[in-house]
């Protein structure tokens, strides 16, 4: 098929005009919305030579690339987001192919080359930002205590650029992730005295700096990264959980995931120089050993309910020095929620049920660990009665509830599976 491709492709560049002889073709431009960003990814065959300037009177951005041919869509105007106004491209002199995208405001702007990752090939990334953001106090490493709530960041994994692990089936990590994070949210934003947010709430990278940034802005309590499993071996299955470690990792797996996890910023195109920021940053003195402990007690409650539902990889609460879980002084998470190589749990991991299965398990690990926690608003014990909402049905509460529909048949002597709004249903006990 790649064969193909590359046959077609060099009988199109032959066959169209353009600025002389091209030695690499843009299969697209595909733009991303980062909070406070717009992302530009150009497709490309092989990696280009190229050059970023700004015009004034009026403003606009130019990328120059040479000897590129355009062969790809590209989007409309009004698909470009809130900085960029228009786009166009011309060839102004020979073997220069040249892109000017107009202005709305005042930009910043970087650009650079990405390698060949997952299913993506060569990308030239161009990222765009106002000159006026609110900056984050990165002095402000130990996030404070909101009276008003309990707050938890939620970090669904990779995103964007970075489609983190891919099943046989073409379930993406990144997908998987966020789907169960939203379902979590909102669970949490469910309970008196919570509130949770969100890293991500689209699909977009977020650095792994700018993930600690948002648990520090946001004043969190607790952090729990999201993610699913990959192994060479397909038979591998189960979910696991993590926490940091400064010491170095608990197991050969955990080692090999942290690298893994931590090489994300360079999939999702975060710069070198950007990360060795980061890196002298998660270096700041900390209290280390409290983080390490309250991050166990609170890993082991999730991973206990983990359990309840599917199987485990370990039972045991693993350590590694995974860079998101560093740089704030709040107990803090990384939960691996299955193997997305492993053909079954591909598919339930892609099952919407499953999905909210997995959130109210890591929302009951939450409660677990809050009743221990004197910051915590008190938490009562899940309701004994369920008043059926609108797009309810028995196998979706009893998912959120981790019960089995046959329990809450049998609870509430149903002789079908149909609900009405308004209608109570007694939750057995656990």
């Amino acid at each position: 098929m790649n064969r193909l491709r590359r046959q077609l492709l060099l009988l199109l560049l032959v066959l169209s005009p353009g600025p002389g002889c091209a030695d690499t073709v843009i299969a697209g431009l595909r733009v991303w919305h980062p909070p406070q960003s717009t992302r530009l990814v150009f497709d490309l065959s092989d990696p280009v030579e190229f050059e970023l300037f700004d015009l004034s009177d009026p403003k606009r951005l130019v990328v120059d690339m040479r000897r590129a041919l355009v062969l790809g869509t590209l989007p409309e105007s009004s698909a470009l987001g809130p900085y960029l106004g228009g786009i166009r491209y011309g060839s102004p002199k020979s073997e220069t192919l040249r892109f000017v995208f107009d202005l709305k405001q005042s930009v910043g702007y970087d650009a650079f080359l990405l390698p060949p990752e997952g299913t993506y090939g060569h990308r030239l990334v161009v990222d765009i930002s106002p000159l006026e953001v609110e900056a984050v106090d990165r002095n402000r490493l130990k996030p404070g205590k909101r009276a008003r709530s309990f707050v938890i960041v939620i970090d669904p994994g990779h995103g964007g650029e970075d489609p983190g692990a891919t099943g046989r089936r073409h379930t993406r990590e990144k997908d998987v992730v966020l789907a169960v994070s939203k379902r979590l949210s909102r669970l949490i934003n469910g309970e008196i005295g919570m509130q949770a947010r969100l890293t991500r709430d689209r699909d977009y990278y977020v650095s792994l700096r700018g993930r600690i940034d948002i648990a520090v802005r946001e004043k969190a309590d607790l952090f729990v990264s999201v993610h699913a499993d990959a192994a060479k071996r397909r038979s591998a299955m189960g979910a696991s959980v993590y926490i940091l470690s400064n010491k170095g990792a608990t197991s050969e797996i955990a080692r090999q995931l942290a690298r893994r996890e931590n090489a994300s910023d360079l999939a999702g195109g975060v710069q070198l120089k950007d990360r060795e920021v980061s890196v002298r940053e998660m270096i700041l003195d900390m209290e280390i050993d409290w983080k390490i402990r309250e991050s166990r007690d609170f890993a082991s409650a999730v991973l206990k309910e983990l359990g309840m539902i599917g199987p485990l990889h370990s039972r045991k609460v693993h350590q590694a020095g995974f860079v998101v879980l560093k740089a704030i002084e709040i107990p803090a998470i990384l939960v691996e929620m299955g193997y997305i190589t492993n053909d079954q749990e591909e598919q339930k991991l892609a099952n919407s049920l499953h999905q909210e299965r997995l959130a109210a398990a890591i929302f009951r690990g939450i409660k677990e660990y809050c009743r221990q926690e004197r910051d915590c608003p008190m938490v009562g014990n899940s309701p004994a009665l369920y008043t059926v909402k609108k797009a309810d049905s028995l196998s979706l509460i009893a998912a959120r509830y981790g019960f089995t529909v046959q329990q809450l048949r049998s609870e509430n002597a149903l002789s079908s599976d149909r609900l009405q709004v308004g209608q109570e249903l007694i939750l057995p006990e656990r």
